[in-house]
């Protein structure tokens, strides 16, 4: 029996740590375009994030809405250009869910709501390179960075960035635009857009939260139609579900009885 989407108004976080990147039974429940996408990354880690997610995807969306894994269909169409590489979407079975997904280091995250455009970010607290991309900052937001301590700077930032990147998830945007161009709250502060500057700025006024994440990592979700209440899920008993053979391919909408 399908648990059905999230009741509206509200959004369902599903956590899980990434596993091996070529476990095959997890590989079974992707696409034919997935399995293609997941062998062209030639670093492991790149791969068992991706397997991760779309396997997590898959698994809570088949528990919704009692379908089988392998049946689910999804579009990605760029909001700019209208290639094929833009926020996925659900197409077959139709339903109201929308969903965002992100990953880095260990963990990758998932965020499903009902007719909300949703956007999640989770990010490592560690410098990428050698300096801090303070480029992706508006003016007030470096000024900002500036007073912070050097052993808080990187935190800071990071908490920054993945309220930006949460936002540009939830528009559909991506970094195709400039995140200088949204300038939010303070790292200490509730998390808040203040300005969006230019006509990329959405009608509808983003809301914006922080997440509790694993230690280490921050995280921030993103909605455009007005707060939602966030529930946190464990979706690890998911995957490991289908890594022991548990439930077959024709069956994983049975997971749904973990989705509690």
């Amino acid at each position: 029996m399908a648990t059905g989407p999230p009741v509206e108004g509200t959004c369902q976080v599903w956590w899980a740590e990434v596993g091996p990147p070529d476990d095959e039974l997890l590989l079974d429940l992707l696409s034919a375009s997935e399995r293609h996408r997941h062998a062209g990354f030639t670093d492991p880690q790149s791969r068992a994030t991706h397997l991760t997610a779309r396997a997590l995807t898959r698994l809570v969306l088949a528990g919704m809405l009692g379908t089988p894994a392998t049946g689910l269909r999804f579009e990605a169409v760029c909001r700019q250009c209208g290639g094929p590489h833009g926020k996925p979407v659900l197409r077959t079975p139709a339903a109201p869910v929308r969903f965002s997904v992100a990953h880095s280091g260990r963990w990758c995250a998932v965020a499903f709501a009902t007719r909300t455009e949703v956007g999640v970010d989770v990010e490592r607290i560690a410098l990428r390179g050698r300096t801090l991309p303070s480029r992706a900052l508006s003016p007030a937001e470096r000024a900002v960075l500036a007073g912070t301590g050097d052993r808080d700077r990187t935190t800071a930032f990071i908490r920054y960035w993945t309220r930006k990147e949460a936002l540009l998830k939830s528009t559909g945007d991506g970094l195709t635009l400039d995140p200088a161009t949204i300038t939010v709250t303070a790292p200490d502060r509730p998390a808040a857009v203040l300005c969006w500057a230019g006509a990329s700025a959405p009608v509808a006024w983003p809301h914006l939260v922080d997440l509790a994440a694993p230690t280490g990592y921050a995280a921030a979700l993103a909605s455009l139609d007005g707060a939602l209440v966030v529930s946190s899920h464990d979706g690890t008993p998911l995957l490991d579900r289908i890594r022991s053979g548990v439930a077959g391919f024709a069956s994983t909408h049975i997971s749904n009885k973990l989705l509690t």
